[in-house]
């Protein structure tokens, strides 16, 4: 195993999350595996660079030879996205301590993994932020019948502290939803309305007892 492989950082955008448009290229082809950090995991593992950064070996397995590779990493508090090149299928990444990443790797051409969370974990006591919220019902990109005048939107997030307190809700026609409900307590939100024939969007904010909060993808769905 190479322990940095081959590593540029090609860039570092501003986004509300993880980039969208990648997101649903990455839908057409989940062929990619990802093996390390694990998904939804506190991350003890690493070398310690200093007191706020680590050094962690990314993995991930291909049913195909598709390097070079790409990997997504995302800093949930900062909501800054990088790009690391990789022509294998590991790559050391330096990260900041006591941080939640999301992260997903892309090959040359139409492969991807889904995308994981984790948390690096820090020194001393902090609380983490949560993770971004993810779409239960309906899944992004689906379709409910036509017949439908409201729908139940259920979402799923989850915190390395056990803390999340409540949600705001994003919901409309537009593709930047504006606040539909405050300080929602359930991961839910029932009797929504909606017509037949136009497409709808939303997220999720969730917050933590210490006001911590994250920001999930803008999902999607049709009536009809």
């Amino acid at each position: 195993m190479k322990k940095n492989g081959f590593l540029v950082i090609l860039l570092i955008i501003q986004s509300c999350g993880v980039d969208s448009d990648v997101l649903e290229y990455a839908k057409d082809e989940i062929n990619i595996t990802l093996i390390f950090p694990e998904d939804n995991s506190e991350c003890t593992e690493g070398i310690i660079v200093s007191d706020t950064q680590s050094e962690l070996i990314f993995e991930w397995s291909d049913e195909i030879d598709n390097s070079p590779y790409t990997v997504h990493l995302t800093n949930v508090e900062s909501s800054q996205t990088e790009l690391i090149a990789s022509d294998d299928t590991d790559v050391g990444i330096t990260l900041d301590r006591g941080v939640a990443y999301s992260w997903f790797v892309t090959g040359k051409i139409n492969s991807s993994s889904e995308n994981w969370n984790f948390y690096n974990e820090g020194p001393g006591l902090k609380s983490s932020i949560p993770y971004p919220a993810i779409a239960i019902s309906p899944v992004s990109g689906a379709s409910i019948s036509q017949t439908s005048t409201s729908v139940n939107l259920i979402w799923k997030s989850e915190d390395s502290d056990d803390d999340i307190i409540s949600y705001n809700l994003f919901f409309g026609e537009s593709k930047d939803p504006q606040l539909y409900g405050t300080d929602v307590k359930e991961s839910r939100f029932n009797d929504i309305p909606v017509e037949a024939g136009k497409t709808y969007y939303w997220k999720v904010v969730t917050k933590d007892s210490i006001a911590n909060e994250s920001t999930s993808e803008v999902f999607t769905f049709s009536v009809g």
